[in-house]
């Protein structure tokens, strides 16, 4: 499955720590990253499988990232048409985690512990706009003895 999700790609943020008014430790999430997963858990339903997928998977991921305003337009243009790559933050690894855990929350799968391959990258937009693009495919591992087994869908009788 493939598909183009029209959102700004944003960064896992850090979790936070406090302490109650009866001294206990808490951690919890910052405010700005429920809103974030929320706007693209929004936009994933629409793509998500009917059942979750199982077994062994492959993530493709390009997160297309705005080009900075403040830029002249000479920099501009080598932005959108790739000469100038995206070696700032967010890192790649803390966008691909943020996408990765909204893909579980929205059902894709039952953990993303299943993403065996992974290939992901990050550049500026090239005209179309900031997004992601992601592609998941389903793999077929070999058994021992050397039996192929092919990727099956999670049911309620099959343990996610």
């Amino acid at each position: 499955m493939k598909f183009t999700l029209p959102i700004a790609p944003q960064p896992q943020m850090r979790a936070r720590h406090g302490r109650t008014r009866t001294g206990l430790s808490v951690t919890y999430k910052a405010p700005g990253q429920r809103q974030a997963e929320a706007s693209l858990i929004g936009l994933l339903v629409p793509h998500r499988p009917e059942t979750p997928l199982a077994g062994a998977l492959s993530l493709t991921v390009t997160a297309y990232l705005p080009v900075p305003m403040s830029w002249s337009g000479r920099k501009i243009a080598q932005a959108e048409t790739g000469v100038l790559k995206p070696a700032i933050k967010p890192d790649l690894d803390n966008l691909v985690k943020h996408l990765k855990d909204c893909l579980t929350a929205a059902g894709f799968w039952g953990d993303d512990k299943q993403v065996v391959d992974l290939v992901a990258a990050k550049r500026y937009n090239d005209g179309r706009g900031a997004r992601w693009e992601v592609e998941i495919q389903e793999l077929e591992t070999k058994q021992p003895g050397g039996k192929v087994a092919t990727p099956r869908r999670a049911t309620p009788e099959t343990p996610r």
